[in-house]
């Protein structure tokens, strides 16, 4: 994530600019350069002939992308609706989960405020809490036919709400006044040339060749998949299943392997330490991987590491995100193919969405013992009830260099849209500090950067470390000297890694703040004997 600086910003927003309107600039580069070479084609320069030429399959690629690809997928995206987890939550569960969201609120009228989208506090009547509490709670709308019972217990949640945020909700609706409803409210994306695809494709290709060259081989389910349960087929899965598509994959057959998974691909290091277990990593929402091989090659050659391409999330057009049931199996079949030295146990080490995917492996009965150390990156899930997360990534207004390009390059993503506005169900999603203590033995670190303009780290913070110590996140006010880093262990066991001038993803930048992760995750790996053995030595 860049620093907001001012020429950062003016590069940025030019940036988007250009990538927005790509064609319109094409078109009228054409139009000049043809007036300069005059009517006749050959009159001019070869070099102006030459760009001339390269404007003009630019703008071919640009117009087949416009219609054949963006187009397409975007009128997927427009047809989809969201199927929300069944069964429903029952009354009991709604209740036990009601209490546990209001008892950790840490500001109501900021709560109300960002739910609602900035409205001011005497402009959100009953009828709007109505509608939030529908959303959140129900998996529904006002449209619904509901029971007197439902209405009652409906009622008594808006009553609660009042007491604890000491305000009376008018009856009735505010005119101009709404709630933020993830799955419901029309998802906003913005268009991108082809060029940034091209670039992405680049990108992404560079990363697979570095993760090659330490001996990683890339494992690719077959094409194309099979469509996964309760989602829409990809468009035209046989020719664009993914795009870009993977290069290396085409370019290298021979250093590409077979998934034993229908959807997800992955890349595999071997594990051959007898004194670590291996890793598991799951990316967050970016450039697929790109970020994550220094902090990933920095561990110890000979532990094993499983990297999960979640390609939906990876600024690709794709197929939309899997059920968490069928992630969960897709994973199982993973793992069941792999030696046997990765049934004993694994470090799970995520990265801002993954901590999603974290979530639903932890509350898996046959996956969650496994998990003999848990890394948690930037995690989006913890206090997922908090209006931060989606407030800031959906709905908030950039102004920001870093804000302008998290809501251009990800936010108004066609892929992460869809994901986030049809397939993200906060109730299945959340984490709480109970679960992360689930395991009496698990050993557990969560990493918050102090300047993180996604999630509310210093009220995270708090929350796990149960309001000890002084996690501020103000710009003028830093936690210690200049690039230090506090470590703070909770009583029960919860290591907190907090990055006081960091922002989200910034961690993965410098080397300094990325071996510290690192050291953390590699002593996650060490076997219980050898851990002992290792502090007798220290």
């Amino acid at each position: 994530m860049i620093s907001h600086t001012l020429v950062n910003l003016i590069f940025i927003r030019i940036s988007i600019f250009l990538l927005e309107n790509a064609l319109f600039v094409e078109l009228s580069l054409l139009i000049l350069t043809s007036f300069k070479l005059g009517i006749q084609p050959l009159s001019g320069s070869t070099t102006a002939i030459t760009l001339k030429l390269s404007i003009i399959t630019l703008c071919i690629l640009e117009i087949f992308s416009l219609l054949f690809l963006y187009l397409p997928h975007k009128a997927r995206l427009l047809q989809s609706k969201a199927i929300h987890p069944s069964p429903p939550l029952t009354q009991p569960q709604r209740q036990v989960l009601f209490q546990q969201c209001t008892a950790n609120v840490p500001d109501w009228h900021r709560y109300l405020k960002l739910w609602f989208l900035n409205a001011p506090l005497d402009e959100i009547k009953h009828d709007n809490i109505r509608d939030f509490i529908l959303w959140g709670f129900f998996d529904t709308d006002s449209s619904a036919t509901l029971s007197p019972e439902t209405e009652s217990e409906i009622n008594s949640y808006i009553s609660h709400i009042e007491t604890l945020s000491n305000h009376k909700f008018p009856p009735g609706r505010g005119n101009s006044t709404t709630a933020l409803r993830l799955t419901f409210d029309p998802v906003q994306t913005r268009y991108r040339s082809i060029i940034w695809y091209l670039l992405v494709c680049a990108i992404d290709a560079l990363t697979h060749l570095t993760l090659r060259r330490n001996n990683f081989t890339h494992h690719r389910p077959p094409l194309p998949p099979p469509p996964p349960a309760h989602s829409t087929p990809a468009v035209s899965p046989k020719l664009f299943h993914s795009f870009p598509p993977p290069v290396l994959s085409h370019l290298l057959p021979h250093h590409q392997a077979h998934s034993p998974s229908n959807h997800l691909s992955y890349h595999l290091r071997p594990h051959q330490s007898p004194s670590h277990n291996p890793v598991i990593f799951l990316h967050g929402i970016g450039i697929g991987l790109y970020p994550y091989p220094p902090l990933l090659l920095s561990l110890p050659k000979d532990i094993g590491l499983l990297i999960i391409e979640n390609l939906p999330f990876s600024t690709r057009l794709t197929s939309p995100p899997l059920p968490k049931a069928v992630f969960l199996q897709e994973l199982k079949s993973i793992l069941t193919h792999l030696p046997p030295c990765w049934h004993k146990g694994f470090t799970l080490v995520t990265h801002s969405y993954g901590s999603v995917l974290a979530t639903h492996i932890l509350s898996d009965q046959t996956l969650s013992p496994s998990v003999t150390g848990l890394v948690l990156i930037d995690p989006v899930t913890i206090l997922l009830h908090l209006p931060d997360v989606a407030y800031n990534f959906t709905r908030r207004p950039p102004a920001r260099a870093n804000e302008w390009q998290l809501w251009y390059f990800a936010s108004m993503d066609l892929g992460v849209g869809e994901g986030l506005g049809r397939y993200f169900f906060w109730r299945e999603n959340m984490l709480w500090r109970g679960d992360l203590l689930q395991n009496k033995t698990r050993k557990v670190a969560v990493v918050l950067s102090g300047r993180d303009l996604i999630v509310d780290t210093g009220t995270v913070a708090r929350y796990l470390a149960c309001e000890e110590g002084n996690w501020t996140r103000r710009e003028d006010d830093r936690w210690g000297a200049v690039g230090q880093v506090r470590n703070h262990k909770t009583g029960d066991g919860i290591e907190i890694l907090w990055f006081p001038e960091l922002d989200h993803a910034q961690v993965f930048e410098r080397e300094r703040d990325y071996m510290v992760v690192g050291e953390v995750i590699e002593r996650y790996c060490l076997l219980d004997g050898e851990s002992d053995k290792k502090k007798k030595e220290d």
